[in-house]
């Protein structure tokens, strides 16, 4: 497993410390471009920084005068129409489980009101009897 570990940071090693350090990739992001996890990237991220103190300070002031540049928005017509379908339907899914959830909860109150004032109980009590 060892030797593993090794070829992946003599591959990818480099390209993700370009990336997080001169382009300001966030790490979320360079692991699902490279076949990294998130935690040896970080540790990776770790080493880099305390063998290159300068470059990494770099970094953290690069990444403070880009940040509201660096999230660019992605227009609807970019996206394919798959992604398109799969996001509208996305939402039809949750305002669908807003309603539902709104629903039960109504149910709820309706059993709590109805044993409240006819003083009977409807819900089961919890064990089966034998």
């Amino acid at each position: 497993m060892r030797d593993y570990s090794s070829t992946k940071r003599g591959k990818y090693y480099d390209e993700a410390m370009k990336l997080y350090f001169i382009d300001g990739v966030p790490a979320t992001h360079i692991c699902k471009i490279l076949p990294i996890c998130r935690r040896c990237l970080y540790n990776w991220i770790a080493i880099f920084a305390e063998e290159n103190p300068q470059v990494a300070s770099m970094k953290r002031a690069k990444a403070v005068k880009k940040a509201p540049a660096q999230s660019p928005k992605i227009q609807q017509e970019d996206l394919p129409q798959d992604i398109q379908e799969l996001q509208a339907e996305l939402k039809r899914l949750q305002a669908q489980l807003t309603k539902a959830e709104i629903k039960a909860e109504a149910y709820e109150e309706l059993i709590n009101v109805a044993e409240a004032k006819f003083n009977i109980p409807i819900r089961k009590k919890a064990g089966a009897k034998q």
